[in-house]
């Protein structure tokens, strides 16, 4: 378990257990292709440092805006020397088809996650569900525990 690793199990511990959320960090100068942002009103704020404080700040956001919750986070940076920002709330994520086999019973959110993974600038892509926390990295999915 890294410090990234770490951030999620955090959130997961102090979540409402019935939203699930997603994040997709990434690195490049641009956003993923396959996303889009979906607006929200009053619009939550970005440009944040991701870190240990993300917790905080997504509890703040939520608050603003409940409606965040659906729809992915995207965290990036523009080169791997750098850290990860806050990029955007809520967005869309279609990856593309095929990029790797949908695991059976999972759902949509699970096997979206997974594709997403195997886009070329995608780092990482988290979901937190009742089911636990997920990462998802090059089409392939890990349980993060303690």
């Amino acid at each position: 378990m890294d410090e990234i690793d770490g951030i999620f199990l955090c959130i997961d511990t102090q979540r409402n257990a019935t939203s699930t959320i997603i994040t997709c960090l990434y690195t490049g100068v641009d956003l993923p292709p396959h996303c889009a942002p979906m607006p929200r009103l009053p619009e939550p704020v970005t440009g944040m440092i991701f870190d240990d404080g993300f917790p905080l700040v997504l509890g703040r956001t939520h608050e603003l805006n409940a409606d965040v919750h659906d729809g992915a986070i995207m965290i990036g940076r523009s080169v791997s020397t750098l850290p990860y920002y806050i990029v955007g709330w809520s967005y869309r994520l279609f990856p593309p088809r095929g990029a790797c086999e949908a695991e059976p019973n999972r759902g949509s959110a699970f096997n979206s996650c997974l594709a997403m993974s195997s886009v070329d600038t995608v780092d990482r892509v988290y979901l937190i569900s009742k089911g636990g926390v997920f990462r998802f990295k090059k089409s392939t999915s890990e349980e993060v525990c303690r």
